[in-house]
């Protein structure tokens, strides 16, 4: 959660004109240059890496991106926006996490399903075994949800990572629509970064019209959010820390 808070506190500069200290040059730099050095060493992070070796990895990597960017949007609104509707009987932000959420932990069964059925079984998951909404999963905060979700990532990517190629092409089914569609495990991996997509649009669509408007600090949060998501899969847990300090570090340098 230390990462969202930052990216919280980011989100929310006001004055990117003043002086910000950047590796004690002098004179200092603008303290907007904090935002860009912040996503500079996320991209040093990515690059510090060999690529995934397997393609389920690299679609899982997709999809940890995609998380990104929703989190550094959502690091950017106040907890009292999150159940207010943009219009009568629309989603408000938490309803539109719910069911982000919800279809994350829907899809990972799915596809597990597909994995491991006999020959003989369905091909849909029997309605016994489809997970079940967990209000934790939305309770509190803007932070507490974007804690909640990055755990249940984290529990596709473990659920998931290496698959071969034979498991790949694993027939499934995506509503109506089944291996005759082209619905084999490989589509049902890239659904995960899509679906995401999807609710982070309606997200900010959502945000604009309760009158959040983008700024500089906002879009550039949403970027350092989706490059953490390039690598933190696979970096290791002293340069995540590493990261989330100097973020945080950057944040109390700037005054937010």
């Amino acid at each position: 959660m230390t990462f969202d808070r930052a990216l919280a506190r980011l989100a929310r500069m006001t004055d990117l004109g003043t002086r910000w200290r950047w590796r004690d040059a002098d004179p200092p730099s603008l303290a907007g240059y904090a935002l860009f050095d912040a996503l500079e060493q996320e991209q040093v992070a990515v690059t510090a890496l060999a690529p995934d070796v397997d393609e389920a990895s690299r679609i899982l990597t997709l999809a940890q991106i995609a998380f990104g960017r929703l989190r550094g949007l959502l690091a950017g609104i106040d907890d009292d926006l999150l159940d207010r509707a943009p219009a009568e009987g629309e989603w408000t932000v938490r309803e539109t996490m719910v069911h982000a959420i919800s279809v994350e932990r829907s899809y990972r069964a799915n596809t597990q399903h597909a994995l491991v059925r006999g020959q003989d079984d369905p091909l849909t998951l029997p309605a016994e075994r489809r997970p079940q909404p967990d209000p934790a999963d939305t309770a509190g905060g803007v932070l507490d949800i974007l804690a909640a979700f990055a755990a249940r990532r984290a529990e596709t990517d473990a659920a998931l990572v290496g698959l071969d190629q034979d498991q790949l092409v694993r027939a499934s089914k995506w509503g109506p629509y089944d291996i005759s569609y082209g619905v084999d495990v490989r589509f049902r991996l890239h659904r995960f970064a899509s679906h995401i997509v999807e609710h982070t649009v309606q997200c900010e669509k959502t945000i604009e019209a309760l009158g959040v408007t983008l700024n500089d600090p906002r879009a550039v949060v949403r970027a350092i959010g989706a490059m953490r998501g390039a690598h933190e899969r696979r970096s290791p847990r002293a340069t995540l820390d590493a990261l989330d300090a100097a973020l945080i570090a950057r944040a109390d340098a700037v005054g937010v």
